[in-house]
C-alpha cells in the first residue's frame, strides 16, 4: 500500500542551481487553465493554432503550421524533445532526462521491430536517442554491429515472444517492461527521496493501467504477463488477479493500493472506455500533484524534473484540444479529458 510517497526532500543540491536557474525562465511557456480555457473557446482549428502561436516559446515553432494532425503533432514532441535534450546537456541534468528521453527511444524501438516484423524498414527518425541505421544493420544479422547491451536484450526477447504468441502486442508488452524495469532500476539509485518516491510510484501506476486496459481489450493473462518484471510493488499474481477479478474486486484492490481517489465513482469501477480515460486522467493528475509541491525549490533535482513532468501534461492538453477542434469534439468532451495545469 502507498500512501506516503511524498515524503519532504533534504535536498540541498547546488549542483543543480544553473538548471533550476534556466526552468524559471523556461516555465513561462507553461500553459495555465486561462489559456486551455482560451483555446477551447476557438472555433475552430484555425483559430486554436492562432492561439497557440500567441504562447512564449510554443509560439515560436507554432508559426505557420499545416492544419494536419501529424504536422501538429511532429511539432508538439520535436519541441519537448528539444526542452529535454537542452536539461540533458548540463550535467546533472542528465540523470532527470533519461527518464524523459526512454520514452522517445522505446517508441521509436517498437516502430523499428514493427517494420521489421512487416519485412519493411523504417526510414524516418523521429526523436531518439537511438541510431536507428545501426539497429537496422543489427537486425539484419551484422555481428559486428555494436548496440548497448539493454537494447540488445530488449530486442531479443521483443522478437522472441512474438515468435511465441505471433502478434505484435507482444512485442508492445516486452519493450514496455523494459522501460518499466528501467524506471524501477532508476528510481533505486536515485539520490533524492521525493523523485524515488515518484518513479516508484510511476511504475505501480502503470501496472494498473495495463490491468484495466487488458481488462477492457480481453486480453490473455499470458500475455499480460510478459509485462511483468520482478519487484515487490505489484506481484504477479495480483497483476493476474486483478485481470480476471470482478468489477468490485478490481475496485477494491485500487483501494488498498491507496489510489481509491483515482475512480471517478467511489469503490466502482467499469470497464468502459469514458471511464477509463477518466481514471488515467485521474492517474497523470496524481502524479503532476506530487512533484508540483516542489517547485519552488531553489536547489535539487526535484524542480527540474517537475518542470519536465508538467511539459509533458502540456504536450498531452495540446494535442487533446487540437486534435478535438480537428475532429469537430464538443468543448465539454475535450475539457473533460484535459490534465491539470502545472499551476494551479
Amino acid at each position: 500500500m502507498i500512501t506516503d510517497l511524498r515524503k519532504p526532500s533534504s535536498s540541498g543540491d547546488t549542483r543543480y542551481a544553473y538548471l533550476v536557474g534556466r526552468v524559471r525562465a523556461l516555465e513561462v511557456s507553461l500553459l495555465t487553465q486561462k489559456t486551455l480555457e482560451n483555446l477551447l473557446r476557438s472555433e475552430n482549428l484555425d483559430q486554436a493554432l492562432r492561439g497557440v502561436a500567441e504562447i512564449p516559446y510554443w509560439g515560436e515553432v507554432f508559426q505557420n503550421i499545416s492544419p494536419r494532425i501529424y504536422d501538429i503533432d511532429k511539432v508538439l514532441m520535436t519541441h519537448y524533445w528539444q526542452t529535454i535534450q537542452e536539461i540533458n546537456s548540463h550535467p546533472p541534468g542528465d540523470k532527470i532526462a533519461r527518464f524523459f528521453i526512454w520514452p522517445f527511444d522505446f517508441n521509436e524501438m517498437k516502430l523499428i521491430l514493427k517494420y521489421r516484423i512487416a519485412g519493411k524498414t523504417l526510414e524516418e527518425a523521429y526523436p531518439t536517442t537511438l541510431d536507428v541505421v545501426r539497429v537496422n544493420r543489427f537486425l539484419g544479422g551484422e555481428t559486428r554491429e555494436y548496440l548497448p547491451d539493454l537494447w540488445v536484450k530488449a530486442i531479443t526477447d521483443s522478437l522472441e515472444a512474438y515468435e511465441n504468441y505471433r502478434v505484435i502486442q507482444a512485442v508492445e508488452m516486452v519493450l514496455d517492461r523494459h522501460y518499466l524495469e528501467q524506471t524501477y532500476f532508476l528510481a533505486q539509485n536515485i539520490e533524492s527521496k521525493v523523485l524515488k518516491n515518484w518513479l516508484l510510484a510511476f511504475v505501480l501506476l502503470a501496472y494498473l493501467r495495463a490491468v484495466f486496459r487488458a481488462r477492457y481489450q480481453e486480453r490473455k493473462g499470458e500475455l499480460v504477463r510478459l509485462l511483468f518484471f520482478p519487484q515487490p510493488l505489484f506481484p504477479e499474481g495480483k497483476l493476474i488477479e486483478m485481470l480476471n477479478a470482478s468489477p468490485e474486486k478490481v475496485a477494491e484492490e485500487v483501494s488498498n493500493f491507496g489510489f481509491d481517489f483515482l475512480l471517478p465513482e467511489k469503490g466502482i469501477f467499469r470497464n468502459d472506455p469514458s471511464y477509463l480515460a477518466e481514471i488515467e486522467r485521474n492517474m497523470d493528475n496524481y502524479l503532476l500533484d506530487f512533484i508540483r509541491s516542489y517547485r519552488w525549490k531553489a536547489f535539487g533535482p526535484e524542480p527540474v524534473f517537475g518542470f519536465l513532468w508538467a511539459q509533458n501534461m502540456d504536450v498531452k492538453n495540446l494535442r487533446l484540444v487540437l486534435e478535438g477542434k480537428y475532429f469537430g469534439l464538443e468543448n465539454e468532451k475535450i475539457k473533460n479529458k484535459l490534465r491539470e495545469c502545472y499551476y494551479e
